[in-house]
């Protein structure tokens, strides 16, 4: 995803798994190598009767590529079963998946459970797992009763997927793990982009300090508008987001026509009212507005700066601040409708 306000490539990665696997152990262990200034705050929601976290949210800040950063995003998914419809929203959008099995015997029948959930919800986004970026990490090696590799890998990873034996209280292989589908996650952009927009991501090495030390080159390229691309209007065309949502549209075309009039301060409400609407019917019901906004993949940030404009007045309120709106309320109905 690309985030053109602030000029960002965001890469989301989600640690998928069956419930205490060591998916928020795995997040938490990422969290602490990487250097404060390099990493955003861990935030976690728990859910009523879950024994794990509901998810967790990590933005690592990369060194810039070219002229644009690339920004990682990394969620856990909840292990139970009832969570099913907030495991396929946190999958949509994914560039990548860790998935965390449990070494254990009696957690075997978990473990393939949840790959083939995992499998199936792709499936329900147009993804097929099998050419999709996906690394193992076979966890809680530690324990006496671990099962062996090569058992766990003809049962789990029969693709032959790069896998980790990890310890992730220890943070034994975690990062390693994490490392390695960073850079499957960069190649598999890469090789969906033209052959004259791609850029080598052979070489990517990536330190717990949160910085990309061997450079993509020309890695801004392959996201870049083409060189005297046509714009919005152009040629006396009219163009309206309205026709991207048959449910939205009418609210996105009323945001649009308040921004041309200049009432930017309505096209603001407006943009606030219609997010609103749409997170409201997000599954899980429980969960805040807030937490919603992080499930569909938007910025947090972005989200409260809305909220910030939303409590001033009309006089002060700018073009510029609409547009911000009527962007964050498009981004919102696209990623929603795509579920």
């Amino acid at each position: 995803m690309i985030n053109p306000l602030a000029r960002e490539l965001n890469l989301k990665i989600v640690y998928y798994g069956p419930g205490l696997s060591g998916k928020t152990t795995s997040l938490q262990h990422i969290h602490n190598r990487v250097r404060p200034e390099s990493r955003g705050e861990l935030l976690s929601l728990a859910t009523e009767g879950d024994r794990t976290l509901y998810f967790d949210y990590l933005p690592v800040l990369l060194e810039r590529v070219n002229d644009l950063p690339i920004r990682l995003q990394l969620y856990t998914v909840p292990g139970q079963v009832f969570y099913d419809a907030t495991r396929k929203l946190l999958l949509n959008g994914a560039d990548g998946v860790v998935f965390v099995a449990d070494s254990q015997p009696a957690a075997a029948d978990g473990n393939q459970i949840s790959l083939t959930n995992l499998e199936d919800n792709l499936a329900e986004l147009g993804i097929d797992l099998t050419v999709f970026p996906l690394v193992l990490q076979y966890n809680k090696r530690d324990l006496p009763n671990a099962l062996p590799l090569d058992v766990l890998r003809s049962v789990l990873n029969p693709r032959g997927v790069p896998d980790f034996e990890t310890v992730a209280f220890r943070g034994d292989g975690v990062f390693d793990a994490f490392k390695q589908i960073v850079r499957l996650a960069i190649d598999h952009l890469n090789q969906s982009q033209p052959s004259e927009r791609r850029a080598s991501a052979t070489e990517l090495t990536l330190e717990p300090d949160g910085l990309l030390v061997t450079p993509l080159s020309a890695a801004g390229a392959m996201i870049m508008d083409e060189p005297g691309a046509a714009g919005p209007g152009v040629a006396g065309v009219s163009l309206s987001f309205a026709t991207l949502s048959a449910t939205f549209g009418p609210a996105l075309r009323r945001i649009e026509h308040a921004i041309v009039a200049g009432k930017f301060g309505l096209a603001v409400s407006m943009a606030a009212a219609t997010l609103s609407d749409l997170l409201g019917g997000l599954p899980p019901r429980e969960a805040s507005s807030a937490a919603k906004v992080t499930l569909l993949g938007l910025d947090g940030r972005e989200y409260l700066r809305l909220a910030r404009l939303l409590g001033q007045p009309d006089a002060l309120i700018r073009e510029r601040d609409a547009l911000f709106g009527l962007y964050l309320a498009v981004a919102a109905v696209v990623k929603a409708e795509a579920l």
